[in-house]
Protein backbone atom coordinates (compact mmCIF):
# COMPACT_ATOMS: atom_id res chain seq x y z
CA UNK A 1 0.00 0.00 0.00
CA UNK A 2 1.55 3.45 -1.17
CA UNK A 3 0.42 6.41 1.57
CA UNK A 4 -1.32 9.32 -0.46
CA UNK A 5 0.42 12.62 0.16
CA UNK A 6 -1.96 14.73 2.51
CA UNK A 7 -1.87 18.78 1.24
CA UNK A 8 -4.43 21.01 0.97
CA UNK A 9 -7.67 19.65 -0.82
CA UNK A 10 -6.44 16.30 -0.27
CA UNK A 11 -8.97 15.36 1.96
CA UNK A 12 -11.42 15.63 -0.82
CA UNK A 13 -9.10 13.97 -3.36
CA UNK A 14 -8.84 11.13 -1.00
CA UNK A 15 -10.85 8.08 -2.64
CA UNK A 16 -13.02 6.78 -0.62
CA UNK A 17 -12.68 3.16 -0.88
CA UNK A 18 -8.82 3.13 -0.34
CA UNK A 19 -9.80 2.19 3.48
CA UNK A 20 -11.46 -0.79 2.38
CA UNK A 21 -9.47 -1.95 -0.15
CA UNK A 22 -6.22 -1.69 2.57
CA UNK A 23 -8.97 -3.42 5.29
CA UNK A 24 -9.05 -6.43 2.56
CA UNK A 25 -6.05 -6.71 2.06
CA UNK A 26 -5.22 -6.80 5.64
CA UNK A 27 -8.29 -9.54 6.15
CA UNK A 28 -6.37 -11.55 2.91
CA UNK A 29 -3.18 -11.24 4.63
CA UNK A 30 -4.25 -12.54 8.23
CA UNK A 31 -6.13 -15.12 5.89
CA UNK A 32 -2.98 -15.99 4.74
CA UNK A 33 -1.16 -16.26 8.25
CA UNK A 34 -3.74 -19.10 9.39
CA UNK A 35 -4.03 -21.35 6.27
CA UNK A 36 -0.41 -20.68 4.67
CA UNK A 37 -2.01 -20.53 1.18
CA UNK A 38 -1.68 -18.09 -0.91
CA UNK A 39 -4.93 -17.45 -2.90
CA UNK A 40 -8.38 -19.48 -2.14
CA UNK A 41 -8.85 -19.97 -5.66
CA UNK A 42 -6.58 -20.89 -8.90
CA UNK A 43 -7.38 -17.26 -10.53
CA UNK A 44 -6.07 -15.61 -7.80
CA UNK A 45 -2.92 -17.30 -7.94
CA UNK A 46 -2.69 -15.03 -10.96
CA UNK A 47 0.44 -16.54 -13.43
CA UNK A 48 0.77 -19.67 -11.30
CA UNK A 49 -2.49 -21.19 -11.74
CA UNK A 50 -1.43 -23.35 -14.55
CA UNK A 51 1.51 -24.73 -12.84
CA UNK A 52 0.02 -25.39 -9.42
CA UNK A 53 -3.21 -27.40 -11.57
CA UNK A 54 -0.28 -29.18 -13.38
CA UNK A 55 1.11 -30.27 -10.11
CA UNK A 56 -1.89 -31.16 -8.31
CA UNK A 57 -3.30 -33.17 -11.27
CA UNK A 58 0.10 -35.27 -11.14
CA UNK A 59 -0.45 -35.27 -7.23
CA UNK A 60 -3.99 -36.45 -7.66
CA UNK A 61 -2.48 -39.22 -9.91
CA UNK A 62 0.03 -40.54 -7.87
CA UNK A 63 -2.59 -40.76 -4.92
CA UNK A 64 -5.00 -42.58 -6.94
CA UNK A 65 -1.74 -45.25 -7.94
CA UNK A 66 -0.88 -44.96 -4.25
CA UNK A 67 -4.54 -45.69 -2.92
CA UNK A 68 -4.65 -49.20 -5.51
CA UNK A 69 -0.93 -50.08 -4.70
CA UNK A 70 -2.01 -50.13 -0.48
CA UNK A 71 -5.17 -52.40 -1.64
CA UNK A 72 -3.62 -54.31 -3.32
CA UNK A 73 -0.90 -54.89 -0.70
CA UNK A 74 -3.59 -56.02 1.35
CA UNK A 75 -4.85 -58.44 -1.13
CA UNK A 76 -1.63 -60.38 -1.79
CA UNK A 77 -0.19 -60.42 1.51
CA UNK A 78 -3.19 -62.32 2.59
CA UNK A 79 -3.61 -64.30 -0.41
CA UNK A 80 0.17 -65.48 -0.06
CA UNK A 81 -0.07 -65.91 3.28
CA UNK A 82 -2.88 -68.25 2.61
CA UNK A 83 -1.21 -70.19 -0.28
CA UNK A 84 1.51 -70.84 2.11
CA UNK A 85 -0.70 -72.32 4.45
CA UNK A 86 -1.71 -74.85 2.14
CA UNK A 87 1.71 -75.21 0.94
CA UNK A 88 2.24 -75.70 4.61
CA UNK A 89 -0.56 -78.55 5.10
CA UNK A 90 0.16 -80.23 2.03
CA UNK A 91 3.78 -80.77 3.22
CA UNK A 92 2.60 -82.25 6.89
CA UNK A 93 0.25 -84.70 4.57
CA UNK A 94 3.19 -85.80 2.56
CA UNK A 95 4.70 -86.59 6.04
CA UNK A 96 1.71 -88.34 7.72
CA UNK A 97 1.78 -90.79 4.15
CA UNK A 98 5.11 -92.21 4.93
CA UNK A 99 4.70 -96.12 4.68
CA UNK A 100 4.07 -98.53 7.29
CA UNK A 101 1.89 -95.96 8.74
CA UNK A 102 -1.38 -97.89 8.79
CA UNK A 103 -2.88 -98.25 11.65
CA UNK A 104 -5.92 -100.29 12.20
CA UNK A 105 -8.91 -98.00 13.68
CA UNK A 106 -12.62 -99.01 14.56
CA UNK A 107 -13.75 -96.10 12.11
CA UNK A 108 -11.55 -97.47 9.07
CA UNK A 109 -9.57 -94.28 8.87
CA UNK A 110 -6.01 -93.48 10.59
CA UNK A 111 -4.93 -90.40 11.87
CA UNK A 112 -3.32 -88.85 8.90
CA UNK A 113 -6.99 -89.16 7.20
CA UNK A 114 -9.27 -87.33 9.86
CA UNK A 115 -6.50 -84.77 9.73
CA UNK A 116 -6.69 -84.48 5.96
CA UNK A 117 -10.25 -83.76 6.54
CA UNK A 118 -9.52 -80.91 8.50
CA UNK A 119 -6.84 -79.61 6.29
CA UNK A 120 -9.34 -80.13 3.46
CA UNK A 121 -11.79 -77.42 5.45
CA UNK A 122 -9.44 -75.20 6.31
CA UNK A 123 -8.00 -74.99 2.41
CA UNK A 124 -11.74 -74.48 1.49
CA UNK A 125 -11.92 -71.65 4.19
CA UNK A 126 -8.56 -69.67 2.32
CA UNK A 127 -9.81 -69.96 -1.06
CA UNK A 128 -13.24 -68.61 0.18
CA UNK A 129 -11.50 -65.61 2.05
CA UNK A 130 -12.56 -61.93 0.66
CA UNK A 131 -11.64 -58.80 1.70
CA UNK A 132 -14.14 -55.80 1.66
CA UNK A 133 -16.75 -57.78 0.17
CA UNK A 134 -14.59 -59.23 -2.57
CA UNK A 135 -13.43 -62.93 -3.01
CA UNK A 136 -9.92 -63.18 -3.93
CA UNK A 137 -9.85 -66.65 -5.58
CA UNK A 138 -12.51 -66.34 -7.32
CA UNK A 139 -10.93 -64.85 -10.45
CA UNK A 140 -12.86 -62.10 -12.20
CA UNK A 141 -16.23 -63.02 -10.30
CA UNK A 142 -14.74 -61.65 -7.11
CA UNK A 143 -18.38 -60.96 -5.62
CA UNK A 144 -19.06 -65.22 -6.01
CA UNK A 145 -17.97 -67.22 -3.10
CA UNK A 146 -15.83 -69.54 -5.09
CA UNK A 147 -16.49 -73.07 -3.77
CA UNK A 148 -19.39 -75.20 -2.33
CA UNK A 149 -19.24 -76.03 1.16
CA UNK A 150 -17.26 -79.11 2.34
CA UNK A 151 -20.51 -81.47 2.90
CA UNK A 152 -21.70 -80.34 -0.07
CA UNK A 153 -18.84 -81.05 -2.03
CA UNK A 154 -18.51 -84.37 -0.74
CA UNK A 155 -21.70 -86.10 -0.23
CA UNK A 156 -23.87 -83.64 -2.67
CA UNK A 157 -26.66 -81.41 -1.95
CA UNK A 158 -29.13 -83.68 -1.08
CA UNK A 159 -31.69 -83.14 -3.93
CA UNK A 160 -30.25 -85.00 -6.65
CA UNK A 161 -27.15 -83.53 -7.13
CA UNK A 162 -24.10 -86.19 -6.58
CA UNK A 163 -21.13 -85.31 -4.71
CA UNK A 164 -17.39 -86.94 -5.09
CA UNK A 165 -17.93 -89.35 -2.69
CA UNK A 166 -20.48 -91.06 -5.43
CA UNK A 167 -18.21 -90.21 -8.44
CA UNK A 168 -15.56 -92.25 -6.38
CA UNK A 169 -17.77 -94.80 -5.91
CA UNK A 170 -19.51 -95.20 -9.56
CA UNK A 171 -15.37 -94.93 -11.17
CA UNK A 172 -14.40 -98.15 -8.58
CA UNK A 173 -17.62 -99.58 -9.71
CA UNK A 174 -16.59 -99.27 -13.44
CA UNK A 175 -13.06 -100.34 -12.91
CA UNK A 176 -13.73 -103.02 -10.76
CA UNK A 177 -16.39 -104.70 -12.89
CA UNK A 178 -18.98 -107.66 -11.79
CA UNK A 179 -15.81 -110.64 -11.06
CA UNK A 180 -14.11 -108.14 -8.84
CA UNK A 181 -11.19 -108.57 -10.76
CA UNK A 182 -10.69 -105.48 -12.07
CA UNK A 183 -12.64 -105.99 -15.87
CA UNK A 184 -10.10 -108.75 -16.46
CA UNK A 185 -11.04 -112.30 -17.99
CA UNK A 186 -8.73 -115.58 -16.23
CA UNK A 187 -9.09 -119.00 -17.92
CA UNK A 188 -7.16 -121.01 -19.52
CA UNK A 189 -7.03 -125.02 -19.52
CA UNK A 190 -4.36 -128.39 -19.46
CA UNK A 191 -1.35 -127.08 -19.09
CA UNK A 192 -1.90 -123.05 -20.32
CA UNK A 193 -3.06 -120.63 -17.89
CA UNK A 194 -4.42 -117.39 -19.74
CA UNK A 195 -5.42 -113.68 -18.72
CA UNK A 196 -7.10 -111.06 -20.88
CA UNK A 197 -8.69 -107.64 -20.95
CA UNK A 198 -12.42 -107.22 -21.37
CA UNK A 199 -14.34 -107.36 -24.44
CA UNK A 200 -15.11 -105.38 -25.87
CA UNK A 201 -12.00 -102.80 -25.25
CA UNK A 202 -13.57 -99.93 -23.02
CA UNK A 203 -11.10 -97.10 -20.25
CA UNK A 204 -12.15 -98.93 -17.07
CA UNK A 205 -10.37 -101.28 -15.36
CA UNK A 206 -6.67 -102.59 -15.86
CA UNK A 207 -5.15 -103.14 -18.91
CA UNK A 208 -2.76 -105.82 -19.78
CA UNK A 209 0.71 -104.56 -20.86
CA UNK A 210 3.23 -107.53 -21.01
CA UNK A 211 4.43 -110.56 -19.04
CA UNK A 212 7.60 -112.47 -18.53
CA UNK A 213 8.92 -115.17 -16.96
CA UNK A 214 12.76 -116.18 -15.62
CA UNK A 215 12.78 -119.69 -16.99
CA UNK A 216 11.77 -121.38 -19.93
CA UNK A 217 9.29 -123.93 -18.50
CA UNK A 218 6.82 -121.10 -18.13
CA UNK A 219 6.53 -119.37 -21.80
CA UNK A 220 4.33 -116.53 -21.77
CA UNK A 221 2.64 -114.64 -24.90
CA UNK A 222 1.83 -111.32 -24.84
CA UNK A 223 -0.66 -109.64 -27.63
CA UNK A 224 -1.29 -105.95 -27.83
CA UNK A 225 -5.02 -105.69 -29.18
CA UNK A 226 -7.01 -104.56 -27.98
CA UNK A 227 -8.08 -106.15 -25.81
CA UNK A 228 -4.54 -107.58 -24.70
CA UNK A 229 -3.94 -110.92 -23.54
CA UNK A 230 -1.75 -113.07 -21.88
CA UNK A 231 -1.03 -116.72 -22.06
CA UNK A 232 1.29 -118.84 -20.30
CA UNK A 233 2.67 -122.48 -20.94
CA UNK A 234 4.01 -124.16 -18.30
CA UNK A 235 6.33 -126.18 -20.79
CA UNK A 236 8.28 -128.09 -17.85
CA UNK A 237 8.11 -128.22 -14.38
CA UNK A 238 9.32 -125.12 -13.07
CA UNK A 239 11.97 -125.00 -9.83
CA UNK A 240 10.59 -123.15 -6.55
CA UNK A 241 12.12 -119.61 -7.06
CA UNK A 242 11.26 -119.46 -10.61
CA UNK A 243 8.96 -116.46 -11.22
CA UNK A 244 5.86 -115.14 -13.46
CA UNK A 245 5.74 -111.39 -14.22
CA UNK A 246 2.50 -109.63 -15.56
CA UNK A 247 2.26 -105.53 -16.29
CA UNK A 248 -0.92 -104.02 -15.68
CA UNK A 249 -1.34 -100.24 -16.67
CA UNK A 250 -3.81 -98.66 -14.11
CA UNK A 251 -6.72 -95.98 -15.00
CA UNK A 252 -4.14 -93.16 -13.20
CA UNK A 253 -1.65 -93.64 -14.72
CA UNK A 254 0.31 -95.98 -12.72
CA UNK A 255 1.60 -99.81 -13.61
CA UNK A 256 2.03 -102.12 -11.25
CA UNK A 257 3.47 -105.65 -11.39
CA UNK A 258 1.99 -108.84 -10.69
CA UNK A 259 4.66 -111.26 -9.42
CA UNK A 260 4.18 -115.00 -9.20
CA UNK A 261 6.82 -117.47 -7.39
CA UNK A 262 6.79 -121.00 -7.44
CA UNK A 263 7.34 -122.66 -4.16
CA UNK A 264 8.02 -126.48 -3.66
CA UNK A 265 5.19 -129.11 -3.29
CA UNK A 266 3.26 -128.96 0.22
CA UNK A 267 4.43 -125.41 1.20
CA UNK A 268 2.91 -122.90 2.73
CA UNK A 269 2.36 -120.01 0.52
CA UNK A 270 0.03 -116.99 -0.24
CA UNK A 271 -1.83 -117.28 -3.16
CA UNK A 272 -1.67 -113.93 -4.38
CA UNK A 273 1.94 -113.74 -4.22
CA UNK A 274 3.01 -117.67 -5.13
CA UNK A 275 2.16 -120.50 -6.19
CA UNK A 276 2.68 -124.57 -5.61
CA UNK A 277 4.44 -127.08 -8.26
CA UNK A 278 1.98 -129.51 -9.01
CA UNK A 279 2.47 -133.16 -9.58
CA UNK A 280 2.83 -132.87 -13.43
CA UNK A 281 2.41 -129.71 -15.45
CA UNK A 282 -1.31 -129.73 -16.00
CA UNK A 283 -1.19 -129.94 -12.30
CA UNK A 284 1.62 -127.09 -12.03
CA UNK A 285 -0.98 -124.36 -14.55
CA UNK A 286 -3.95 -124.62 -12.49
CA UNK A 287 -2.29 -123.79 -9.44
CA UNK A 288 -0.92 -121.03 -11.68
CA UNK A 289 -4.49 -120.16 -12.97
CA UNK A 290 -5.89 -119.96 -9.09
CA UNK A 291 -3.10 -117.58 -8.27
CA UNK A 292 -3.80 -115.42 -11.00
CA UNK A 293 -6.82 -115.05 -10.27
CA UNK A 294 -5.93 -114.22 -6.46
CA UNK A 295 -3.72 -111.77 -7.34
CA UNK A 296 -5.67 -109.89 -9.88
CA UNK A 297 -8.25 -109.77 -7.05
CA UNK A 298 -6.10 -108.73 -4.52
CA UNK A 299 -5.12 -105.49 -6.75
CA UNK A 300 -7.91 -104.62 -7.55
CA UNK A 301 -9.21 -104.47 -4.25
CA UNK A 302 -6.08 -102.29 -3.47
CA UNK A 303 -4.04 -100.37 -6.12
CA UNK A 304 -7.03 -100.20 -8.74
CA UNK A 305 -9.57 -98.90 -6.01
CA UNK A 306 -6.79 -96.67 -4.87
CA UNK A 307 -6.22 -95.22 -9.13
CA UNK A 308 -10.10 -95.22 -8.94
CA UNK A 309 -10.05 -92.73 -6.69
CA UNK A 310 -7.25 -90.98 -8.28
CA UNK A 311 -9.27 -90.75 -11.64
CA UNK A 312 -12.39 -89.61 -10.07
CA UNK A 313 -11.26 -86.90 -7.94
CA UNK A 314 -9.50 -85.62 -10.61
CA UNK A 315 -12.41 -85.36 -12.89
CA UNK A 316 -14.13 -83.71 -9.96
CA UNK A 317 -11.91 -81.16 -8.79
CA UNK A 318 -11.65 -80.45 -13.18
CA UNK A 319 -15.52 -79.37 -12.71
CA UNK A 320 -16.53 -76.33 -12.85
CA UNK A 321 -19.89 -74.38 -13.98
CA UNK A 322 -18.86 -74.16 -17.97
CA UNK A 323 -17.19 -77.61 -17.54
CA UNK A 324 -18.83 -80.46 -15.13
CA UNK A 325 -17.20 -83.04 -14.25
CA UNK A 326 -16.54 -86.25 -16.10
CA UNK A 327 -19.04 -89.46 -15.06
CA UNK A 328 -19.10 -92.57 -15.86
CA UNK A 329 -22.68 -93.33 -17.93
CA UNK A 330 -25.27 -95.75 -15.65
CA UNK A 331 -26.04 -97.18 -13.98
CA UNK A 332 -25.04 -100.29 -13.61
CA UNK A 333 -21.48 -99.04 -13.17
CA UNK A 334 -19.94 -102.54 -13.06
CA UNK A 335 -20.75 -103.56 -16.95
CA UNK A 336 -20.03 -100.16 -18.17
CA UNK A 337 -17.94 -99.90 -21.41
CA UNK A 338 -18.68 -96.18 -22.73
CA UNK A 339 -16.12 -93.58 -22.35
CA UNK A 340 -16.92 -91.14 -19.28
CA UNK A 341 -19.11 -87.88 -20.15
CA UNK A 342 -19.66 -84.78 -18.56
CA UNK A 343 -22.41 -85.11 -16.03
CA UNK A 344 -25.01 -81.73 -15.45
CA UNK A 345 -25.19 -78.80 -12.89
CA UNK A 346 -28.79 -80.74 -12.24
CA UNK A 347 -27.02 -83.96 -11.51
CA UNK A 348 -23.43 -83.04 -9.68
CA UNK A 349 -21.83 -81.08 -7.54
CA UNK A 350 -20.05 -78.30 -9.43
CA UNK A 351 -17.48 -77.50 -6.65
CA UNK A 352 -15.80 -74.11 -8.40
CA UNK A 353 -18.07 -71.45 -8.81
CA UNK A 354 -15.99 -68.82 -9.60
CA UNK A 355 -14.10 -67.53 -13.13
CA UNK A 356 -12.59 -70.55 -14.90
CA UNK A 357 -11.63 -68.59 -18.27
CA UNK A 358 -8.71 -69.11 -20.14
CA UNK A 359 -6.45 -66.77 -19.33
CA UNK A 360 -4.11 -66.27 -16.67
CA UNK A 361 -4.93 -66.60 -12.80
CA UNK A 362 -3.36 -63.33 -11.87
CA UNK A 363 -4.32 -61.46 -14.58
CA UNK A 364 -8.05 -61.65 -13.39
CA UNK A 365 -7.13 -58.53 -10.94
CA UNK A 366 -5.02 -56.04 -11.87
CA UNK A 367 -3.92 -52.94 -10.44
CA UNK A 368 -2.85 -49.86 -12.22
CA UNK A 369 0.89 -49.03 -10.22
CA UNK A 370 2.00 -46.41 -13.31
CA UNK A 371 0.87 -45.42 -16.30
CA UNK A 372 2.54 -47.90 -18.48
CA UNK A 373 2.73 -50.60 -15.34
CA UNK A 374 -0.37 -52.96 -14.58
CA UNK A 375 0.22 -55.43 -12.19
CA UNK A 376 -2.01 -59.02 -11.95
CA UNK A 377 -3.01 -59.85 -8.31
CA UNK A 378 -5.80 -62.19 -9.28
CA UNK A 379 -6.41 -65.54 -8.56
CA UNK A 380 -8.71 -68.70 -8.89
CA UNK A 381 -9.45 -71.98 -6.75
CA UNK A 382 -9.55 -73.94 -9.32
CA UNK A 383 -5.48 -73.45 -9.82
CA UNK A 384 -3.94 -76.73 -10.26
CA UNK A 385 -1.93 -76.56 -7.49
CA UNK A 386 -4.64 -76.13 -5.60
CA UNK A 387 -7.29 -79.02 -7.40
CA UNK A 388 -4.40 -81.64 -6.50
CA UNK A 389 -4.04 -80.50 -3.26
CA UNK A 390 -7.83 -80.51 -2.74
CA UNK A 391 -8.48 -83.95 -4.48
CA UNK A 392 -6.03 -85.96 -2.32
CA UNK A 393 -6.70 -84.14 0.91
CA UNK A 394 -10.86 -85.70 -0.36
CA UNK A 395 -9.43 -88.91 -1.32
CA UNK A 396 -7.93 -89.54 2.79
CA UNK A 397 -11.04 -88.25 4.04
CA UNK A 398 -13.00 -90.00 2.21
CA UNK A 399 -11.76 -93.64 2.14
CA UNK A 400 -12.27 -96.29 4.96
CA UNK A 401 -10.51 -99.13 5.64
CA UNK A 402 -11.91 -101.76 8.05
CA UNK A 403 -9.94 -103.63 10.29
CA UNK A 404 -11.78 -106.55 9.45
CA UNK A 405 -10.64 -106.60 5.21
CA UNK A 406 -7.39 -108.52 4.72
CA UNK A 407 -6.38 -106.04 2.15
CA UNK A 408 -7.07 -103.10 4.39
CA UNK A 409 -3.44 -102.54 4.60
CA UNK A 410 -2.44 -102.88 1.38
CA UNK A 411 -5.31 -100.99 0.25
CA UNK A 412 -4.09 -98.39 2.71
CA UNK A 413 -0.25 -97.94 1.64
CA UNK A 414 -1.45 -97.87 -2.15
CA UNK A 415 -4.10 -95.30 -1.47
CA UNK A 416 -1.16 -93.30 0.30
CA UNK A 417 1.68 -93.81 -1.99
CA UNK A 418 -0.42 -92.03 -4.96
CA UNK A 419 -1.26 -89.45 -2.18
CA UNK A 420 2.30 -88.76 -1.08
CA UNK A 421 3.12 -88.32 -4.41
CA UNK A 422 0.52 -86.04 -5.44
CA UNK A 423 1.49 -83.63 -2.90
CA UNK A 424 5.31 -83.57 -3.88
CA UNK A 425 3.79 -81.72 -6.95
CA UNK A 426 6.51 -83.27 -9.53
CA UNK A 427 6.98 -82.83 -13.16
CA UNK A 428 5.20 -80.03 -15.19
CA UNK A 429 2.14 -80.11 -12.39
CA UNK A 430 1.98 -76.17 -10.87
CA UNK A 431 3.52 -75.52 -7.80
CA UNK A 432 1.81 -73.88 -4.76
CA UNK A 433 5.60 -72.32 -4.26
CA UNK A 434 5.14 -71.17 -8.29
CA UNK A 435 1.99 -68.94 -6.78
CA UNK A 436 3.55 -67.94 -3.80
CA UNK A 437 6.72 -66.58 -6.06
CA UNK A 438 4.38 -64.71 -8.52
CA UNK A 439 2.57 -62.93 -5.37
CA UNK A 440 5.86 -61.97 -4.37
CA UNK A 441 7.10 -60.52 -7.76
CA UNK A 442 3.33 -58.66 -7.95
CA UNK A 443 4.28 -57.05 -4.07
CA UNK A 444 7.80 -56.45 -5.35
CA UNK A 445 6.28 -54.69 -8.11
CA UNK A 446 4.20 -52.41 -6.12
CA UNK A 447 6.91 -51.76 -3.52
CA UNK A 448 9.28 -50.37 -6.04
CA UNK A 449 6.04 -48.46 -7.76
CA UNK A 450 5.05 -47.13 -4.20
CA UNK A 451 8.96 -45.89 -3.69
CA UNK A 452 8.99 -44.41 -7.07
CA UNK A 453 5.60 -42.33 -6.13
CA UNK A 454 6.58 -41.46 -2.66
CA UNK A 455 9.76 -40.07 -3.90
CA UNK A 456 8.05 -38.06 -6.94
CA UNK A 457 4.99 -37.02 -5.00
CA UNK A 458 6.92 -35.63 -2.03
CA UNK A 459 9.31 -33.13 -4.83
CA UNK A 460 6.04 -32.30 -6.41
CA UNK A 461 4.91 -31.22 -3.06
CA UNK A 462 7.63 -29.09 -2.24
CA UNK A 463 7.39 -27.40 -5.71
CA UNK A 464 3.76 -26.73 -5.37
CA UNK A 465 4.19 -25.71 -1.76
CA UNK A 466 6.20 -22.98 -3.53
CA UNK A 467 3.42 -21.96 -5.46
CA UNK A 468 0.43 -22.20 -3.36
CA UNK A 469 1.79 -21.66 -0.06
CA UNK A 470 3.24 -18.63 1.73
CA UNK A 471 5.93 -17.94 3.99
CA UNK A 472 4.86 -17.92 7.91
CA UNK A 473 7.29 -14.60 8.80
CA UNK A 474 7.11 -12.84 5.43
CA UNK A 475 3.01 -12.49 5.65
CA UNK A 476 3.98 -11.16 9.32
CA UNK A 477 6.08 -8.40 8.10
CA UNK A 478 3.20 -7.31 5.62
CA UNK A 479 0.95 -7.60 7.99
CA UNK A 480 3.10 -5.10 10.19
CA UNK A 481 3.81 -3.07 7.94
CA UNK A 482 0.14 -2.76 6.41
CA UNK A 483 -1.18 -2.04 9.87
CA UNK A 484 1.51 0.55 10.57
CA UNK A 485 0.42 2.09 7.30
CA UNK A 486 -2.95 2.35 8.12
CA UNK A 487 -2.96 3.68 11.62
CA UNK A 488 -0.52 6.56 9.83
CA UNK A 489 -3.56 7.36 7.38
CA UNK A 490 -6.49 6.72 10.19
CA UNK A 491 -4.29 9.44 12.18
CA UNK A 492 -3.58 11.52 9.38
CA UNK A 493 -7.16 10.99 7.94
CA UNK A 494 -8.58 12.10 11.37
CA UNK A 495 -6.30 15.29 11.53
CA UNK A 496 -7.37 16.39 7.96
CA UNK A 497 -11.00 15.66 9.02
CA UNK A 498 -10.92 18.35 11.76
CA UNK A 499 -9.32 21.15 9.54
CA UNK A 500 -11.61 24.58 9.19
CA UNK A 501 -10.59 27.78 8.03
CA UNK A 502 -10.03 29.14 11.30
CA UNK A 503 -7.61 26.35 12.28
CA UNK A 504 -5.84 26.73 9.33
CA UNK A 505 -5.54 30.28 9.78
Amino acid sequence: MTITSYGTGAYRAAKPNSFVSNRAELTDLERQLATQQKAESYGDLGMDRRTSLDLNAKVSTLDSWLSGIALANVNLKLSSTGVETFAKLTAETVNDTRSNSYVASSTGRSAPQVLAEEKFKQTLDMLNMSVNGRYLFSGKTSDIQPTVSYTEMIEGDGAGRAGLRQLISERKQADLGVAGLGRLVTGGAAATATIADEAPAHPYGFKLAGATSSTAALTSTFTAGPPADVAVTVASQPVAGDTLRIVLDLPDGSQEEIVLTARAPGTDGSDATTFEIGADVNATAANLRNSINSAVTKEAATTLSAASSQVAAANFFAGSVSNPPLRVPGPPYDTATAAPVAGTAANTVIWYQGDDGSDPARSTATVQADKGQTVGTGARANEEAFRVGLAQFAIMAIETFPASDPNAQAGYEAMTSRVGEKLGFGGSVQKPAEIITEFGSAQTALARAKERHDSTKNYLTTALAGVENVTTEEVAVQILALQTRLQASYQTTSILSQLSLTNYL
